[in-house]
């Protein structure tokens, strides 16, 4: 089998996975809050990147950092997975999954805006075109099809499902910066976000006790 039909192939079942993935969190959300959500999610993530990682031989790689790297990864696990998630998971527990997920789509909008300023592409007309046509989706959307109405259900929520694409574009452009091995590269962003999805988890419940 080629290259090219094993990426098509491949990007149909992630098509799949994605697809189901709104579905997922309210179901998984009825039982459990987005920070207990998120917290099993990572520690699942990082435990596979390992596995994989055992598996390829390339442990003790995955493990030969320096205090450079450490620091990016901090910087990156912060805004994917810790505040992504985080922020599209709050907007889940507002919002109806097929409200929240097309919401959150316009990440490629936004990932062709922040490349203007961080990586010094041009903007050009089909892209600007696109941009405008996403945001017009997110518009319908968030009117439910009442496009003459200004009444907006859940604002909130609709702000942050859309804000979140913004941190998804930035951490998408924070990490192309990065020439690291890309299985490395989630794996430590992953055990920094789980660090900081702890100490969340941590505050919360002292201040709960607290009150």
């Amino acid at each position: 089998m080629s290259n090219i039909k094993k990426a098509y192939i491949l990007a149909l079942i992630a098509v799949l996975f994605w697809s189901t993935v709104g579905v997922a969190f309210k179901i998984a959300l009825r039982y459990v809050d987005f920070f207990q959500l998120l917290f099993f999610a990572v520690i699942v993530a990082i435990l596979c990147f390992f596995f994989i990682a055992f598996v390829q031989g390339k442990t003790k790689d995955l493990f030969n950092v320096s205090k450079k790297d450490l620091f990016y990864s901090a910087f990156i696990g912060f805004l994917n997975p810790y505040l992504y998630y985080v922020i599209l998971l709050k907007a889940y527990t507002l919002l109806p999954a097929q409200l929240a997920q097309p919401l959150n789509y316009l990440w490629p909008a936004m990932l062709v805006l922040l490349s203007v300023p961080l990586l010094g592409q041009k903007l050009k007309l089909k892209s600007i075109i696109s941009v405008i046509l996403g945001l017009i989706g997110v518009y319908i959307i968030s009117t439910r099809g009442v496009l003459f109405n200004q009444h907006i259900e859940e604002p909130f929520g609709v702000i942050l499902a859309a804000g979140s694409s913004i941190i998804w574009a930035l951490s998408w452009i924070m990490n192309q910066k990065d020439k690291r091995d890309e299985q490395k590269k989630l794996f430590w962003a992953f055990i920094f976000g789980l660090l900081y999805i702890c100490i969340t988890i941590i505050f919360s419940l002292n201040l709960n006790c607290r009150v």
